[in-house]
C-alpha cells in the first residue's frame, strides 16, 4: 500500500506516519517434469489414553437426543424432549440454586452412552469433564474433511448442516462423578438458558474397560497408588513469582495506590 496511510492493511492499529509499499522480492518456478513418483506414507495409528478411546463399536450404557433448541424467545437444552431453559430466573425459582437444579439425566461412570444431537449446525455444542467421539453424520465429513467420523470433540459446530440434521456422538464418562454441564458455546445463549446438567453417577474413579489398545493415564486409579510427579525446577517458581510481584506493583501504581 503506498498510500502514505500509516493504517493501511492494519486493521486497529494505528503504526505512525510510514508509507507503505509493496514488490517483488523472489519468484519461485516449479518444474515437474522430473519428480519422482510420491512415496507411499506409512500409516500411524496413535496409542490413545483409554478416555480417548475409539467407541464407534463399543457397547453403549444407554442412549438418547439431546436437542439445543430455541423457539418463542427460549434458549434451551433438552434430553428426549424435556428440560427447561437454564436463566437465573429458573435456577432461582422457588429460592433455587445450581444445587437444586433438576439432571436431564443420570450417566454412570466408567461407561459409553450414545446421544443423537440436533441444533448442531447454528448452536457449538460443548460438555464439560468428557470430550466426546462423532460417530454418525449424514455425510462422511465436512468442512473441506476437516469434520470426519470418529474424530473426537469438546466442542463442535457443523454450519454446513441444516437444522433437521442430527449427528450421534458417543462419550466415555471416564473417572469423575458429578455434575457435568453441556451448553452451547455462544455465551450469549449459555446466558439465555441453552445450558444444562448430567449428573454422573456411581463410583467415583470408575474406568471405561471396553478397550484393549487403550493406554492408561497417570489419572487412572491403578496409578494413584504410589505415583510421584516431579517437582518444577525452582528457578520456574521464582521467575513466577518475580512476574507476579511485578504485576501487582505496576497495577498499584496505575491506579495511584502508590507514588512513582
Amino acid at each position: 500500500n503506498g498510500n502514505g496511510n500509516g493504517n493501511a492493511g492494519f486493521a486497529g492499529g494505528d503504526i505512525g506516519n510510514v508509507n507503505l509499499t509493496e514488490s517483488d522480492v523472489m519468484t519461485i518456478t516449479i518444474d515437474d517434469s522430473q519428480a519422482a513418483a510420491s512415496p507411499e506414507l506409512p500409516v500411524f495409528n496413535p496409542a490413545r489414553p483409554c478416555y480417548l478411546a475409539d467407541v464407534r463399536d463399543a457397547d453403549v450404557a444407554g442412549s438418547g437426543e439431546l436437542g439445543l433448541e430455541t423457539g418463542q424467545g427460549t434458549f434451551k437444552v433438552t434430553w428426549n424432549g424435556a428440560g427447561d431453559a437454564m436463566t437465573e430466573a429458573n435456577i432461582e425459582h422457588n429460592g433455587g440454586d445450581l444445587r437444586t437444579w433438576p439432571a436431564l439425566a443420570s450417566w454412570n461412570v466408567g461407561a459409553v452412552y450414545e446421544v443423537q444431537v440436533s441444533g448442531i449446525n447454528a448452536h457449538p455444542l460443548h460438555f464439560h469433564v468428557n470430550p466426546y467421539q462423532i460417530v454418525d453424520m449424514p455425510e462422511v465429513s465436512y468442512g473441506d474433511g476437516f469434520f470426519k467420523i470418529g474424530d473426537f470433540h469438546d466442542t463442535l459446530l457443523l454450519s454446513d448442516l441444516t437444522g433437521s440434521d442430527p449427528i450421534k456422538i458417543r462419550m466415555i464418562t471416564d473417572r469423575f462423578a458429578g455434575k457435568m454441564f453441556v451448553h452451547c458455546h455462544i455465551l450469549a445463549h449459555e446466558d439465555m438458558g441453552m445450558m444444562n446438567v448430567i449428573d454422573l453417577i456411581g463410583t467415583e474413579g470408575a474406568l471405561f474397560t471396553g478397550s484393549s489398545s487403550c493406554f492408561n493415564t497417570a489419572f487412572n486409579a491403578s496409578n494413584d497408588q504410589g505415583a510421584s510427579f516431579p517437582e518444577p525446577p525452582a528457578t520456574v517458581s521464582k521467575t513466577v513469582d518475580r512476574g507476579f510481584r511485578g504485576l501487582v506493583v505496576f497495577l498499584l501504581v496505575a491506579f495511584g495506590c502508590v507514588p512513582l
